[in-house]
């Protein structure tokens, strides 16, 4: 065994037991470090590093994304994650509120995660999950490593939607019954109370937020669909060339109508008409 393998080896013990602590830093494994092969079959993932070849293979391969460039940094509990979000740059108060929120946030080429929260999941809601945040890191790739000013929803909509395309690909989860799922839950969400609009979803902290108050599961499911019928209307090429705009440009309205050929408000019109058919 080479002495890189034995480091490699020690890492994966390490995030296995959940051992990370704020006095060593967090656990990292960064994708350029994966030596093993993706598979096809989510029974076949029990591991961060065939969970990480497997599901950038799938972007890369299948859904024609750019290169997956992460690393996964693994911090041992709420408060560890919460004072890497605020060396981050999030206001303190903010950082609260996310760790208290979210198990993980992505960033360029990184994504932040709450060990805490992770090491009790299956695999397979482990892979879920890192299949979405993966995505954001795409996002930052295609902006030319800056969030810019594209709308929250969108961003988190996409991530599900590449999410549910790696679960249907690993035979995880069918796409068609993670879309009626994603149905059911806004449909259950909007009977406790009204969802925010799309105009209400546009940054980060306008997220947190709806999801405070309207609950996660409906919050995420309707920026799935509405970035469904985006897709569906449009393409996939038109939706990921959307974020390369945001690499010149922070006009959020022009870039949106660039790619999509209408205004914002015109297709929030246009997804409620949806949203009404679909629930």
């Amino acid at each position: 065994m080479t002495s890189a393998t034995s480091a490699h080896l020690a890492i994966a013990l390490a995030l296995a037991a959940g051992c990370a602590s704020r006095a060593s830093g967090p656990q990292v494994l960064s994708i350029d470090d994966v030596r093993v092969s993706p598979v096809r079959s989510g029974a076949l993932i029990a591991d961060y590093d065939r969970a990480l070849a497997s599901i950038a293979a799938i972007m890369e391969r299948d859904l024609d994304l750019p290169p997956v460039r992460a690393s996964l940094y693994f911090y041992a509990d709420r408060d560890a994650f919460r004072a890497a979000l605020e060396a981050d740059g999030y206001t303190p108060a903010f950082a609260a509120d996310a760790a208290a929120t979210l198990s993980g946030i992505a960033g360029y080429r990184r994504v932040l995660l709450n060990d805490a929260t992770l090491r009790w999941l299956e695999w397979p809601q482990r892979v879920s999950f890192l299949a979405h945040e993966l995505t954001h890191t795409v996002q930052y790739e295609l902006s030319g490593g800056r969030r810019g000013s594209s709308d929250q929803w969108l961003r988190e909509g996409f991530g599900d939607w590449v999410r549910l395309a790696v679960l249907d690909e690993l035979d995880i989860t069918p796409r068609d019954r993670a879309r009626e799922m994603a149905i059911a839950r806004v449909r259950d969400g909007a009977r406790r109370r009204p969802l925010p609009p799309l105009s209400d979803l546009v940054t980060f902290e306008d997220w947190v937020a709806a999801i405070q108050t309207s609950g996660e599961d409906p919050t995420y499911a309707q920026a799935l669909l509405a970035v469904e019928l985006l897709i569906d209307r449009h393409g996939l090429p038109v939706l990921v060339e959307y974020f390369r705009l945001f690499a010149g440009s922070d006009d959020r309205a022009a870039n949106f109508r660039a790619s999509f050929g209408e205004r914002p408000a015109e297709f929030e019109a246009a997804f409620r008409q949806h949203l009404e058919r679909l629930l």
